[in-house]
């Protein structure tokens, strides 16, 4: 048989035309596509794409996957190209290379980081900080301490992070000298954690007097601290005693924590009148410290927070159960899938999946059938491929048709999983479902399973005009590259390994005069190869004419086309949807959204059809029949952040501030929000009268991205209201700080500082 790198080498050959379609997304206008191409391509690691990418690097304002794939993929090549960019390149793009110069072990990477140190972008200064500590190089430990001085506080605390993550005693004396100087609690709290990581005993005083903080955090990460050095066992136990019943519950879970280690104390006084306390925070700490600790009670105490009534206090039992459960515990697990407490009983289908609890197949199939939240639905289906058993076969290729897309996605990895080549038959229809992901589940499937012709349906994806197609099939690449890199050690892609021996590579030739080169028998065609010059008939011929006029710019004789086309045949979905979307980006919105309804009128669960008629509904002042359909949308795929983040844009702008928060907190559970919406979130917070929730976000919101004037505006209005005006100072210098020249909002900020300070 072939050797690994031999195999993949074919694997490489197979996806060309693949890769070379993603290739061309590199000068995509959207985003998304651009970005999942060039992750595509980092994840496939073919080297002919790293000169396109050098090349997409080096244009204005590129994005930050095309760095990242070139970081991934290794090439030394590339090192210099980053260099480059990151001295010539637009201020937006330059924290971008910033991080993957951090993944290059190379003496000319840390100096280039070095220089980005001093720059005037804070953004550039962030990244920079963060990609030396990645480097953990020493040559950059001088001149991030040179950064402690920094007045902005996050990269202040990113100094401090890349610091503990090099670990140089230099920084041992400077992080002391700024403990002991330091007013604002966030960063004391994480100068005592640092010196934990530093390891340094001549840090001990100083942790020592870090014990009597006047905050909490404090001294919470001063104990964790005190446990990472090599200190003697009952000097600790002296230091941290007497905080085992400390009223804050963080210091108290840490020294319990720590204690436990050391083992110089009997635990039992200590835990079990923890479990009867009517304070429900220390109930909660208990299930935190089980989940840690050694104990030999610690499952039956589990079981009885369970059975508590407060509900933050079953999430941490049932976090605890997660993280000790053995096969011996599968009939509490069982027990819990009927808890009113939807997180325990998702906690419970996840952990009996962890433990391969095949006793548990029959109840998550009943369980499955009645149960209604689509997180814990989707959960079974993938726990049912984790335990394995064959008994789960025919509920999964149930699955394969129900109507929740997360669901049929799910069916589909846990099928591959059970019956490996065997799932062959059962999954190759559904590269036919309407839902991208569940199609791009299904061609990731097929070829690990060896069924390498699957590249050829996806290289059909990647031309679709629908974007979501397009970034489902560059996503699949991209696992199908990774999976290729996985064949030396994995034993599951032992069918995939079998398909790729039999590949002959074609090895390009130069035809002779008047002649066309073609494949000889028994050897393998690239995916998606086809005899050229032949030209399609009829319908194929009119959809290639009206693509053809959209791919060249001309949108009025693409949508004359594609009008034409549809007249003649007026059920073809994809047709319709591409009128659709042709007819939006020409404003013209009505015409848009009859084209969306025929579409969802053709499949009830299109869920960018029903998310395309709502923008078009808001672009036109129809704000009700806006919400109505984004809502629709989300009843189909409840967790689509991108559209639920729209709804409550929507909700906003109508002044719902109550509804517009739910749908933002319904929104970060499944995605982590951008700093936009953190801001709009913390907005809506205000606006209810929810100021420290309101801070909170605006915090978040300035962590993400330092730049916007109105967060800082906003958040020092709040500090005003409560009293706290020297924060709120704080607050608009900050701003002054971080604010690029120029942004709107600099002079009201200007103002209110003045005002302030008179």
């Amino acid at each position: 048989m072939a050797g690994g790198s031999d195999l993949r080498s074919r694997g490489l050959w197979l996806l060309k035309p693949c890769t070379r379609r993603l290739i061309g997304f590199l000068g995509n206008q959207d985003a998304h596509i651009r970005g999942e191409g060039a992750k595509a391509l980092g994840h496939i690691g073919d080297p002919e794409a790293v000169a396109p990418l050098i090349e997409a690097l080096m244009k204005e304002k590129q994005d930050e996957q095309v760095p990242l794939a070139l970081a991934e993929m290794g090439d030394p090549a590339a090192l210099a190209p980053l260099i480059e960019a990151f001295n010539q390149a637009d201020r937006e793009v330059r924290p971008n290379i910033c991080a993957a110069l951090g993944s290059f072990k190379n003496p000319k990477a840390v100096a280039c980081l070095i220089t980005g140190l001093a720059d005037p972008d804070p953004n550039v200064r962030f990244h920079s900080i963060a990609a030396l500590g990645q480097q953990r190089d020493p040559a950059g430990v001088s001149h991030l301490l040179g950064c402690l001085g920094e007045s902005n506080e996050w990269i202040f605390l990113s100094v401090v992070e890349a610091l503990s993550r090099i670990g140089d005693h230099r920084a041992t004396n400077p992080f002391v000298a700024f403990y002991l100087k330091e007013g604002n609690e966030r960063k004391r709290a994480a100068i005592i954690t640092a010196l934990g990581f530093l390891k340094d005993l001549t840090s001990v005083p100083t942790l020592t007097k870090a014990l009597r903080d006047a905050d909490d955090r404090v001294k919470a990460n001063a104990i964790e601290s005190l446990r990472r050095l090599d200190l003697p066992r009952d000097k600790i136990l002296n230091l941290i005693q007497p905080f085992l019943k400390h009223p804050n519950n963080r210091v108290r879970g840490n020294t319990i924590v720590t204690v436990a280690d050391l083992k110089l104390v009997d635990l039992k006084p200590i835990i079990e009148p923890m479990r009867d306390d009517p304070d429900k925070w220390v109930r909660a700490t208990l299930g935190y410290v089980l989940s840690t600790i050694e104990y030999p009670q610690a499952l039956s105490l589990i079981v009885e927070l369970l059975k508590d009534e407060d509900g933050d206090v079953k999430k941490n039992a049932a976090r605890a159960l997660a993280a000790r459960a053995t096969d011996r515990q599968t009939d509490v697990l069982i027990g819990l899938l009927d808890d009113p407490t939807p997180f325990v009983r998702l906690q419970a289908v996840q952990t009996l999946g962890k433990i391969r609890a095949v006793a548990a197949v029959t109840t998550l199939g009943r369980i499955f059938e009645t149960e209604r939240n689509f997180k814990i639905r989707s959960a079974i289906i993938t726990t049912l491929g984790m335990i394995g058993d064959q008994a789960a076969v025919p509920l999964l290729q149930g699955a394969l048709k129900d109507r929740d897309s997360r669901v049929r996605a799910n069916a589909v990895e846990s099928l591959e999983s059970i019956l490996g080549e065997a799932a062959g038959l059962m999954l190759r229809p559904l590269l036919a479902d309407p839902d991208n992901r569940t199609r791009s589940n299904t061609a990731k499937a097929l070829f690990r399973i060896g069924d390498v012709g699957v590249l050829g349906d996806l290289e059909k994806m990647l031309q679709d005009k629908e974007g979501g197609t397009r970034i489902s099939a560059a996503y699949a690449l991209g696992q199908i590259g990774l999976a290729l890199k996985e064949l030396e050690v994995s034993p599951l892609l032992q069918p995939l390994k079998s398909s790729l021996t039999a590949v002959k590579v074609q090895t390009p030739t130069m035809p002779a005069a008047g002649k066309v080169a073609t494949p000889g028998v028994g050897t393998a065609t690239p995916a998606g190869a086809a005899a050229e010059g032949r030209k399609p008939a009829g319908k194929e011929a009119m959809r290639e004419a009206f693509l053809a006029h959209y791919n060249a710019g001309r949108f009025k004789e693409a949508l004359d086309g594609a009008t034409a086309y549809v007249t003649q045949f007026p059920f073809d979905l994809m047709a319709n949807f591409f009128l659709g979307n042709l007819n939006f980006q020409l404003s013209r919105f009505e015409a848009a959204i009859d084209a969306f309804k025929k579409v969802v009128e053709m499949d009830p669960f299109h869920v960018q059809a029903y998310s395309n008629m709502g923008i078009a509904c808001f672009r036109t002042g129809r704000m009700q029949e806006a919400v109505h359909y984004f809502k629709q949308a989300l009843k189909i795929q409840p967790d689509l952040s991108a559209i639920r983040f729209n709804l409550a844009n929507l909700l906003l702008k109508e002044s719902k501030w109550e509804e517009a928060i739910a749908q933002y907190e319904e929104g970060r559970r499944y995605q982590k929000a951008p700093a936009r919406v953190l801001a709009n979130l913390g907005f809506a917070y205000q606006k209810t009268g929810q100021y420290e929730k309101a801070v909170t976000s605006y915090e978040s919101s300035v962590a993400a991205d330092p730049r916007d004037p109105g967060v800082y505006y906003n958040w020092a209005l709040i500090l005003i209201r409560q009293g706290r005006k020297d924060q709120a100072v704080d607050v608009v210098q900050s701003a002054l700080q971080a604010v690029p020249p120029g942004a709107a909002g600099l002079k009201s900020l200007r103002e209110l500082l003045e005002r302030l300070q008179a």
